[in-house]
């Protein structure tokens, strides 16, 4: 495990979720430096190391949540080296954008440089605030949230979910009992 500067890591995502990165962000400014000294040590950032980039794979809120905080290094550990990647390898990126349009995985130069450039996904918010309200279990799926986000974009309107975020998470709470979600991840009746 070692440290790195949290523009040199690249997302392996397209879209974050800014209502949890502000969240992150009180939290960690309200931290003593003794606390704040074990919620880093408590979240070691895993990469994937392609020839020489270092990508996320998991994390992405944390470490954009530290950069706006002003921390500039976080604990990383590379858990899977590929010198050159196929297309099968690269499965571990999403490519879906904020308006819910998937990318092909050969558009992986897409992803952004560093976290600075995620765009805000506002139904990406809207699953983290839902599983936070109990509407469903956080798993160790890789974007699991993220397909809670796509569920509730096709039964929210934008104009709804930016009008009325708190509304929004009230309605998607009960869209999380339907049967329409039980495929979804963390799923609970």
């Amino acid at each position: 495990m070692s440290t790195k500067h949290v523009l040199s890591l690249r997302p392996s995502q397209l879209v974050l979720g800014m209502i949890e990165v502000e969240n992150k962000v009180k939290r960690i400014k309200a931290f003593t430096s003794k606390q704040l000294k074990k919620y880093l040590a408590d979240h070691v950032v895993p990469l994937v190391k392609i020839d020489k980039e270092l990508y996320i794979l998991d994390h992405h809120h944390f470490v954009r949540a530290c950069w706006e905080a002003g921390i500039k290094k976080v604990a990383v550990k590379v858990v899977q080296k590929i010198n050159k990647p196929k297309q099968s390898q690269l499965e571990w990126m999403y490519l879906v954008d904020q308006f819910g349009r998937k990318h092909n995985v050969a558009d992986h130069a897409l992803l952004p440089l560093d976290v600075r450039g995620l765009a805000d996904d506002p139904y990406r918010s809207l699953a983290w605030a839902v599983r936070e309200a109990g509407g469903f279990d956080k798993v160790v799926i890789p974007f699991s949230e993220f397909k809670w986000a796509n569920y509730f974009r096709g039964e929210i309107s934008i104009q709804d979910l930016r009008s009325n975020f708190k509304g929004s998470v009230r309605v998607a709470l009960k869209l999380c009992k339907q049967n329409s979600a039980a495929k979804l991840p963390g799923y609970k009746r």
